[in-house]
């Protein structure tokens, strides 16, 4: 459990200037390890990009702030796929981004934001909680087998450079 005062609340438009400012850092990690994918972004797209996804039916966010002041967030995206020929008809959540300042860190702020996300998937009647993250992230590799999360895809790239 946190050791300080930390709440959790859905996001609303109003927040997506304090939405903005938690993704650029972590998203700057990404940008330094995987130039060819990732590229910066500026504020002003970053901030039109949460609005379009506060306003979508399948994605959440939710923020954790200490007094007032957010210090992490969590996206989830709500997936739904029919029965094919070769699975059967799935219903998941994806934790598509997480990010937590680092005075937040080992605080249980990152334990809290996911627990808020199982919380909605079960209230769904969703059984299924998945996170990606990319192999250089040891941090989130340990953060997510901390909370219970166990690989299952291994996804492999080749440059054909």
């Amino acid at each position: 459990m946190p050791s300080m005062s930390v709440i959790v609340r859905p996001a609303v438009v109003d927040d997506v200037d304090r939405l903005v400012g938690l993704n650029m850092a972590a998203h700057e990690c990404h940008v330094s390890h995987h130039p060819e994918v990732f590229k910066s972004a500026s504020r002003r797209d970053v901030s039109q990009w949460f609005h379009r996804l506060l306003h979508k039916s399948d994605a959440r966010i939710w923020i954790a702030e200490q007094d007032s002041v957010p210090m992490a967030y969590v996206l989830a995206f709500l997936h739904e796929r029919a029965e094919n020929p070769f699975s059967v008809a799935r219903r998941w959540c994806e934790i598509d981004q997480i990010a937590v300042e680092p005075r937040g860190r080992n605080q249980g702020v990152g334990r809290m934001l996911v627990q808020t996300v199982a919380a909605e998937a079960r209230l769904r009647g969703i059984r299924e909680l998945c996170a990606r993250a990319w192999c250089f992230n040891d941090v989130a590799h340990q953060a997510l087998t901390r909370l219970g999360f166990r690989p299952q895809v291994v996804q492999f790239a080749l440059d054909l450079d």
